[in-house]
């Protein structure tokens, strides 16, 4: 997956609906110029940061002023689960350009951006995601182990974790001897899991093994 700006109804129209908020009396962003939000999404957890631009010079929100839920966070994880494709995966990193006049736009990456906003200061970052995180994350968006990035096997070797796979074959995620249907938005958990049998299934977690460990 390369980075992108990404657009779709439902993003434009989230977009429209941001600007409008963002630049109104009550909005973070009355009386800028811009604002820029890096939202970096995991199925668990999420981090924010959001740049501001007024009369030409960068800096952070006010803290007493924020994006409504439904209007950000809930929209770019509906966002997540339209732009996911079955063993390939959806975007980790979101930033969203917004304009008072100007449509906005919304550009996706598939790693974590870790520093506090385009214009904060690098040292300020948070340390990387959790093997347990990332492993969360590809079981509700699996990808074939062909997919995962080399940041996220580094994360899942640093926890010791073994992570979730999707199984072209039986359009399924493979994972600790356990396996789910994924639809077009993810992993369906309305129905139990399926045991896997590793004596009838050797191969299954052979090549997952092989990334963790070597060999």
């Amino acid at each position: 997956m390369q980075d992108s700006v990404v657009d779709s109804p439902l993003i434009r129209q989230g977009l429209a609906r941001l600007q409008e908020h963002t630049f109104s009396k009550a909005g973070l962003g009355f009386g800028a110029q811009e604002v820029i939000s890096t939202s970096l999404m995991f199925q668990d957890r999420s981090r924010r940061y959001v740049d501001v631009c007024r009369d030409g010079q960068w800096g952070g929100r006010d803290w007493q002023t924020d994006f409504p839920p439904e209007l950000l966070d809930y929209w770019l994880m509906e966002v997540r689960r339209e732009l996911y494709v079955p063993g390939l995966g959806t975007w980790k990193t979101f930033r969203v350009f917004l304009f008072p006049s100007n449509e906005g736009r919304l550009e996706a990456f598939d790693y974590e951006i870790l520093t506090r906003g385009m214009f904060g200061d690098p040292k300020d970052s948070t340390g990387p995601a959790s093997g347990q995180a990332v492993k969360m994350d590809l079981l509700t968006f699996p990808r074939t182990s062909d997919n995962i990035q080399e940041w996220m096997w580094t994360a899942l070797r640093t926890d010791a974790q073994t992570p979730p796979v999707y199984n072209p074959q039986l359009n399924t995620v493979d994972w600790d001897n356990k396996r789910l249907p994924v639809t077009d938005s993810g992993t369906d958990f309305s129905v139990e899991p399926e045991i896997i049998d590793p004596s009838r299934e050797p191969g299954v977690f052979a090549k997952i093994g092989k990334k963790l460990f070597g060999g």
